[in-house]
């Protein structure tokens, strides 16, 4: 817990275990990126895409010479890094008084904020779309997971179905990453899922502080966690093609004493990265125009 004792204005403190901890099942994706978390050394990232056919391989003839090299050709991928921050502010008169069950009150803020922010990345990492950098607001917009998942591997239909969401799985499998697949589902969609014939439940999990059930299905193993930031879509991901860069770790600065108050501020800069386009795939109900 964030503490004000003796603490020096200008001050900073590493606030990860704090993100980490809080809001877990509310913000399971953000969670699990908190795990994968690697220094960045600009807002604008870029990467190459990781190989996952390994079509540079070939067979080789016995006493063969070496094969001439295969480009694997993969193209390159970007993202920006978003800044996102929130002050904790509090009178002295407030912190000095006795509230009940909140034996320090500016702690407590800092930690309502810290679940504020954590959402807020929650909802950045999954939907954010037409990422860059704003000259006129100064300001970094981000690209969620959605947005970067290659266009073949989006389906789209008016109802989740038993097809759709093999299709959807079968991309993954198609791909050859479906060795290990979170599948993060708005619980309405989940109950849908259940009542497939195509699945199997095999087993129920703790996996980072939040619930998570695996499935059987033809196309492997799915694991399912429940995802509040979602609504009519849900998305497959193999985890060892996430990345989350992070420019500014999430951290809180004492602020100078400005008369009768207390505030701490808090902030990060930070953006998920998919390794390769095709080791995620996704799914959402189209609507009527």
């Amino acid at each position: 817990m964030f503490n004000t004792q003796d603490f020096v204005p200008g001050q900073s403190f590493d606030m990860k275990d704090l993100i980490i901890e809080v809001n877990k099942k509310q913000n399971p994706f953000s969670t699990l990126l908190l795990s994968k978390a690697v220094p960045a050394q600009s807002p604008h990232v870029e990467w190459i895409q990781e190989e996952i056919n390994e079509a540079s391989a070939v067979t080789m003839a016995e006493g063969g010479d070496a094969p001439a090299y295969q480009k694997d050709n993969l193209g390159s991928k970007q993202n920006w890094l978003e800044l996102i921050g929130a002050t904790a502010s509090v009178t002295n008169t407030a912190q000095y008084s006795n509230a009940i069950g909140i034996s320090d009150l500016l702690a407590h803020e800092v930690t309502k904020k810290t679940k504020a922010i954590k959402r807020q990345f929650e909802n950045r990492f999954i939907h954010a779309t037409g990422g860059g950098y704003k000259s006129a607001s100064k300001t970094y917009k981000t690209n969620g997971i959605l947005s970067q998942i290659h266009a073949d591997n989006k389906v789209a239909d008016t109802a989740l179905t038993v097809d759709a969401f093999d299709s959807v799985i079968e991309k993954l499998y198609n791909a050859g990453v479906s060795d290990n697949m979170i599948c993060f589902v708005p619980a309405k969609l989940k109950k849908q899922i259940n009542a497939f014939d195509s699945v199997e439940h095999f087993a129920k999990d703790n996996f980072l502080g939040f619930d998570m059930d695996t499935y059987i299905t033809v196309w492997g193993n799915v694991s399912f966690v429940l995802c509040e930031g979602l609504s009519n879509e849900l998305f497959v991901v193999n985890p060892d093609y996430l990345e989350l860069a992070q420019l500014i770790p999430y951290h809180a600065t004492v602020q100078s004493v400005s008369g009768s108050k207390q505030s701490v501020y808090l902030e990060a800069q930070q953006g998920v990265k998919l390794l390769n386009e095709k080791a995620a795939a996704s799914f959402s109900i189209e609507t009527a125009s």
